[in-house]
């Protein structure tokens, strides 16, 4: 019954379940991208379904990382300066980053988009299209240094890129990468 729209319950209805606001289930079953994703998984076969879900396990058996009593000290500790955000980023990545000329307009839209994201929602999970290859690395280099976990997939034909918190909190570094880039030339 929770399932009906409002419409579809009689008074008498009503009064034995409550036809309020529409479920979880039902809002998920409304949404094309949960349902996109949820059609992709039912395609794979039935081994690959087995490794998305050991995968999907183990991340929310991993503790998430919380200090104090809500206070998150991630700031203040020596792992979270510019320099080693830096490090975080992967060799390959850094190396990308040191030969190349950065497009900083770029760089600093990929970081609003991550900052403004999390800061939101700090457990969600971000998704987003991006058929651009460059772009995909540039987002993926953000990720590493604000200590967030990413990966590109396909989905329909075309490339996804999902990005989760690996904690309760999102604490962004002091200072972005677009500015880290222009303080090191």
């Amino acid at each position: 019954m929770t399932l009906l729209e409002r419409e579809e319950c009689t008074s008498e209805e009503a009064e034995t379940y409550s036809c309020g606001s529409p479920s979880i289930f039902s809002q998920a079953c409304n949404n094309e991208t949960y349902i996109e994703i949820w059609n992709d998984f039912m395609n794979r076969s039935g081994e690959e379904q087995e490794k998305v879900i050991l995968y999907l396990e183990q991340e929310v058996q991993k503790p998430r990382e919380r200090t104090g009593k809500g206070r998150d000290e991630r700031t203040e500790h020596p792992a979270y300066t510019p320099k080693e955000c830096y490090q975080r980023i992967s060799r390959s990545l850094r190396g990308t980053l040191k030969k190349r000329q950065i497009p900083l307009g770029t760089l600093e839209c990929l970081e609003e988009e991550m900052l403004s994201f999390f800061s939101v929602s700090p457990e969600a999970i971000y998704v987003s299209m991006m058929e651009n290859g460059y772009q995909r690395l540039l987002l993926h280099a953000v990720c590493q240094y604000m200590d967030l976990i990413s990966a590109s997939s396909n989905f329909k034909g075309k490339r996804q890129v999902r990005v989760i918190n690996r904690h309760r909190d999102f604490c962004p570094p002091e200072l972005l990468l677009s500015s880290y880039l222009q303080m090191r030339c």
